[in-house]
Parts: C-alpha cells; structure tokens; sequence
C-alpha cells in the first residue's frame, strides 16, 4: 500500500465541518468538499457527545477528552477552548465524526442534547437525525458567534458498525393502486 507525506489522507474518516456565517454544512471526500442534504439531514449520536479540550489551528488537532461532562480535567494550554467531539452517520450510511470548540457549535450540541434528551428514543438506543436549518448571527460578548436553527426529522436505531449491504436489485414495479414504500428508518442502512 503506497503512502505519502504531507496529504491531506485521513485514513478514510469523514470528518463533518461546518462554515455558520453561511450555513454551510459538508464533509470532505478525497479533498473535495461535499455537502450534506439537509432534506435528509445526518444522524448524531448526541447520547454519547463527548466533551474535552479542544486546540484547532493550522496543522493542529490536540483533543484531550474529559471523563464526564461534570468532571473537566486542568487545561492542557491557553489555546485550548471547551470542545466536543461525537460519531455521526452520512445518510448514505457511511460514518463520520463532528467535533468543534466554537460557541456556536458547541451551544447547538447543547441545545441538540437538552432537545433529544426529552424524547422516548433517547432513552431506547436510538439517534437522532439532525437538518440544520438557520445559522443566526448573534452577539457574545464583544463578538459575534451563530445561533444554529435545527429539526430532529427522525430517529434510527443506532447503526452497529457493521458494513452497508449493496441494495438489493430492483423489483418489479408495483401496481398504480399500491401506496409508495417510504420509511424514515431506511436513513441510508
């Protein structure tokens, strides 16, 4: 297996990213930027969001996670801020991971627990699938941070980690008369 130096190769991990000021939501795939279809949104496995440390600048990913949201550990460095890090799945089923040590991402990851947590699925294995739909400007102290808008469209059960089968051929079709087979639950699995 051929390597390189100096790529921007992950291993094949989709990292999710975000631009707020313009609501801009995508993944990277073999370096080309690819947005998410927020008419199907993405799942997020927000029972399990981790919190930590969190240093992102040029070149630097240091993540140094906390036992518990409760129990934070000293700060590694002036340059670390309150970060997250949690396991989300494209809807094509591929996973990915979403981290950030905005403000504003991380008051959506709150905002996105405190909803979640209300729900009967929380407490049943299942995640949420998550449409972003606003990203407001909003003033924080002497700055300006963003407000995400967002809709919990479904809940899946929690994808195993086991590989995505091919989809089976097609059938023939049905008659006129049949209603149309659509499922919230078939979100890429």
């Amino acid at each position: 297996m051929p390597i390189s130096f100096g790529s921007d190769n992950t291993g094949g991990e989709l990292f999710i990213r975000s631009n707020l000021p313009q609501n801009r939501w995508y993944y990277k795939d073999d370096g080309v930027d690819v947005a998410i279809d927020m008419d199907r949104g993405f799942a997020i496995d927000i029972k399990e969001v981790v919190f930590g440390w969190l240093h992102i600048d040029v070149g630097v990913r240091d993540w140094v996670p906390w036992p518990s949201p409760s129990q934070q550990i000293a700060k590694p460095s002036d340059s670390h801020k309150n970060g997250f890090e949690v396991k989300c799945w494209l809807s094509d089923g591929r996973e990915a991971s979403m981290s950030g040590n905005s403000f504003g991402l991380g008051q959506f990851i709150a905002k996105l627990y405190n909803k979640a947590e209300e729900a009967p699925e929380f407490t049943q294995g299942k995640v949420p699938v998550v449409q972003i739909t606003s990203c407001t400007p909003v003033v924080v102290g002497k700055g300006t941070s963003y407000d995400v808008g967002f809709n919990i469209r479904t809940w899946i059960n929690k994808p195993t980690g086991e590989p995505v089968a091919a989809p089976a051929p097609a059938a023939a079709p049905a008659p006129a008369s049949a209603a149309p087979a659509s499922s919230d639950d078939n979100f890429g699995f």
